[in-house]
Order: C-alpha cells, then structure tokens, then sequence
C-alpha cells in the first residue's frame, strides 16, 4: 500500500522490516498438508490488520518483539484512505474495507495467530516482507490470500520468486469472476453510468522484440458493444500492480473527453504519446516501462490481467491471462494456417469450418527461432477481420496497414521477416489459447 499512514506505520517498523533471523524460522510444506515445494515457515501474532493485503505481527521467539509489516503475496486488495482497529472507522475505496474486514474475522477467528511462508526467506515488497499468510481454524489450516481471491476482493498479482500460489490463485480469481463475487459484481458500488450497456476489452500484453525497447506495443484495448457512446470521464485503467494516477487513482485516469464509440473501440497505450481531445479513441498511459508480464509456460506460471473501474469503483470490465480454467475458443478445429517464407512473405489464415469466423482479438506470432514462449513480431486482427466457410485472409508481412483490404493485410514489417531456413507462425488468442501453428524448416511449434 503507499497510502500516508501506511508508509508512516512501515517506517516506524522500517529497523524490523529485515529478514528474520535463521533461528526463528523452519523448514516446511508451503502448503500444509503437501509433500513439497517446502518453504521457509515462522508463526507471529497478529497486532494490526492494515488492510486486505497487509497485516503486522510480531515473531515467535523474537526477543526484541520487532512488530514487522507483512505484504500478502499473490494479491492485490482495493486501497483505504483511513486505516483503523475500528472497523466503523475504515474508509476506503470500493471493497477495500470488505477485505480488511473478512481478513480481520479469520485472524480473530485463529485467536490472533498467523503462519508465514516464504519460498526465499529475502522476498520483500517496498519494505514489508512478502508471505502467504496462514491461519489455523477448526483444526485445519487456511490460506487467506486464496480465501480473500475466492470472494473476488482482490486482484491476482502473481509473483515470480514467490510462485508456489500463482497458478491456484488465478483459479480462484476466475471462479469469483464467473460467478460475479465482489469486485466481479459490475454494480457492487451502486449503480454506474451507463451501467446497461456491455464493454468487452483485450490486453495486447507481449510487445513486439524487446518489450522495454516497446513500451507502445502493450495496450489496452476496449470495444463497446451498445448501441450509444461511453464516455470515460473519471474511469481508470490499471494492470494488477498498484501505480497512482489522477486523483489518488490507481493507474490511468481517463480525460473528461475521452469515450468510446457505439460498436466501436477505445485504443490505451502504455508508453508516450499524445492524449488530444480531436483523437479521443487512442490516448497513452505513458509509462517508462512495460506493465504486463508475460507469460513463460513455466512453473512460475506468471501472467497478468488489466482492469477498467468506472467512478465509483465498480469493475466493469476485466481482462486475464493466460487462460486458467474452461480454456477454449470459437476458432479452435475451424483455422487452418499456412506460410509462404520467400517473396512475398505472407501467411494464409484459411476457414476450414462451415460458418465465418471473426478474428478480432486473435493474434499471428513470428515465433522466436527455436522458442514456443517468446516472439519477434505479431499481427493482431481488429474489428471486421471475418472470413467466410472456405475462404483465405492472406496476411502478408511488408506492405502498409492503411492499404488492406476484407481478405488482404499487411503488417507493414520492412524487410524479410519469415526465415527461409526454417521458424514457425502461430494463431493464438489475447489469453494464449493456441488455435493453429506450422512450422517449416529448421522450426518447430
């Protein structure tokens, strides 16, 4: 959290906030009840419940009785303005009281004590130390981290050193959002404006070549699918990390003039650029470095997600990746790909199946020679991009973007792009959901 009272509470325990000692700690399951992964694990007493991400303890078998701040890892709750042992006096942002509070029951509920494990003993978050946080009830132990994503009042912030949770709490957060539990309720906070009307939004989270050398190739982008415009007027955006903005907002405030058109589409760009009211469909966050992780297909099982809040803090739209559960998509078995690596370069996306496909929001990715994970360049479809039962959409890698037609596209790349010594080219889905891939040569999907 980085509201003032917070820091004020993290600096008073700023001498405490150091590793515990070796002694104070022990080898065990990170996961109660498991063979393994093991994990350093200390017991504490809880002496303030700061919010639904953060609490105070003092160690067991700490002489100094150090109160030491502890950062849940693997969430992100909703922010408090005012933080309090009284849960009258709590004020905060839509669901930020609601977490504290569920934390704080399950804390009382375990008599005030709390297990912490920690995959490295050193992980640290802006001065707190980084913990599952674990409490004993009824005899059974229970991971309040999964317990506050199960009720959807926190975001999924997977972590890449303290990973045992990430997969299982990405689960959790897609079962709160299928079944529309706190911050998952678009009318949680009261009824919105133009609460009627449905957005569906994508996030273009890996950027063509190196991502930092890219900032502009990650986006948010979102479409409206009613029938009037939106306006944006105090909305913002954020990934699941936490940047203010605005207003003591998190993230991207969107300007006063900024909308989105009836069936139309709303581009947000994560590097500089202009943000003018006579081009209010494609504005920039202009941060100095990419937001979104991506994702390694690895035990870490890193991924992201991005998330409009409408101005009373409603959720109204969210975007995820990669796909946890129910991981399907309406072009799989109906896209056949294929790829022409001389000149002209070009790769076919042919409809194999019986009724046209809309290719909005599938990408083709030039694979990194030799890598199933990692890209050199992408096309990503937008609106309008169908193909009838037995046609090719023939995407070909120069040309300019401007100058494409219904079954004709040009990612406008200089130069070769498709080695002819051999790589390969999938279709995928924004969530990482692979449709089709052909390699050829020396490549391999």
């Amino acid at each position: 959290m980085r509201r003032a009272l917070l820091a004020l509470l993290i600096a008073l325990a700023c001498g405490a906030a150091a590793a515990p000692a070796a002694d104070a700690a022990r080898r065990a399951p990170c996961i109660p009840g498991t063979s393994g992964p093991l994990c350093e694990v200390w017991d504490a007493k809880v002496t303030f419940v700061a919010d639904g991400d953060t609490i105070r303890v003092v160690l067991d078998g700490d002489r100094r009785k150090a109160v030491r701040t502890v950062r849940f890892t693997g969430i992100n709750a909703m922010e408090l303005r005012r933080y309090s042992s009284r849960a009258a006096r709590r004020i905060g942002d839509c669901h930020a009281v609601a977490a504290t509070s569920l934390v704080e029951r399950w804390i009382r509920r375990a008599r005030g004590r709390v297990r912490l494990a920690a995959q490295d003993p050193n992980s640290h978050s802006g001065g707190r130390l980084r913990r599952s946080v674990l409490v004993r009830v009824g005899g059974e132990w229970h991971d309040l981290g999964r317990i506050v994503m199960g009720q959807g009042l926190a975001l999924w912030l997977p972590n890449r050193t303290e990973s045992i949770h990430n997969q299982e709490y990405h689960r959790a957060a897609d079962r709160a959002a299928r079944g529309h539990r706190g911050l998952y309720d678009p009318a949680a906070c009261g009824a919105g404006p133009d609460q009627d009307i449905p957005l569906r939004m994508w996030v273009n989270w890996d950027a063509d070549g190196a991502d930092a050398a890219n900032v502009n190739g990650e986006f948010m982008r979102l479409k409206n699918l009613g029938a009037r415009d939106v306006s944006l007027a105090g909305w913002w955006f954020r990934d699941s990390s936490l940047v203010m903005g605005a207003g003591r907002r998190p993230g991207f405030v969107f300007p006063a003039w900024a909308r989105v058109p009836a069936g139309g589409e709303l581009t947000l760009r994560i590097g500089c650029g202009p943000n003018d009211p006579a081009a209010p469909f494609e504005l920039h966050w202009c941060r100095p470095a990419p937001i979104f992780e991506n994702v390694l297909n690895d035990a870490t099982h890193l991924g992201d997600g991005g998330y409009l809040f409408d101005p009373q803090g409603d959720l109204r739209a969210s975007f995820t990746y990669p796909c946890i559960t129910l991981c399907s998509d309406p072009l799989l078995g109906r896209v056949r790909l294929a790829v022409h690596p001389t000149s002209p370069e070009f790769v076919a996306v042919t409809n194999v199946g019986d009724t046209a496909l809309d290719l909005e929001g599938h990408v083709l990715k030039v694979h990194l020679e030799g890598r199933r994970d990692a890209f050199i360049l992408s096309y990503l479809f937008a609106a309008g991009a169908v193909v009838a039962p037995g046609e090719t959409l023939q995407v070909r890698t120069g040309g300019t973007p401007e100058d494409g037609q219904r079954l004709l596209a040009y990612m406008g790349r200089p130069g070769p792009v498709l080695a002819d010594r051999g790589n390969a080219v999938s279709l995928r889905s924004l969530t990482d959901v692979v449709i089709d891939c052909v390699a050829w040569g020396s490549g391999f999907c």
